[in-house]
């Protein structure tokens, strides 16, 4: 996948394929956020990347990221992962077991700051679902719109 457009196509159909209708393109439009044309490009190749379930299954690579946000102490990405796990139908309970034993490496303070992080993310989706996402999913512009 070499070109701009497939990588965008790839992107809009992996997210829609977890989101539903619209989610892709509407994260797209998200990342057009982004001035720098690499950057953009690499997380899109990231999508690519995390649609490939060979290995690792979508709900396992966000639970490693999950994990790895929290230990550099990304907390609002980090929340938005635990969102994306709930919305996969990851049970509340695994989540939290993670960063649980995120502790064994980060230390139980570090842990604790970032499991308080996670459960504040993990009842605004379970309150407002895929509105809880809008930060990844905003509604086009009036600008766009025309």
């Amino acid at each position: 996948m070499n070109d701009e457009r497939e990588l965008v196509n790839a992107t809009a159909l992996y997210l829609d394929s977890l989101f539903g209708e619209g989610a892709g393109t509407k994260h797209s439009a998200f990342l057009e956020r982004l001035e720098n044309d690499h950057l953009r490009e690499m997380i899109h190749r990231y999508h690519s990347l995390e649609g490939d379930t060979r290995e690792l299954s979508v709900a396992d690579n966000y639970l490693i990221g999950l994990a790895v946000l929290c230990a550099t102490k990304s907390y609002g990405t980090a929340g938005m992962f635990a969102k994306t796990l709930l919305h996969l139908g990851v049970r509340r309970e695994k989540i939290l077991e993670v960063l649980a034993r995120l502790a064994m490496w980060v230390g139980g303070l570090h842990a604790v700051e970032a499991t308080l992080h996670v459960q504040k993310a993990l009842t605004e989706y379970e309150t407002q679902g895929l509105a809880a996402m809008a930060a990844w999913f905003p509604a086009p512009s009036a600008r766009e719109s025309r």
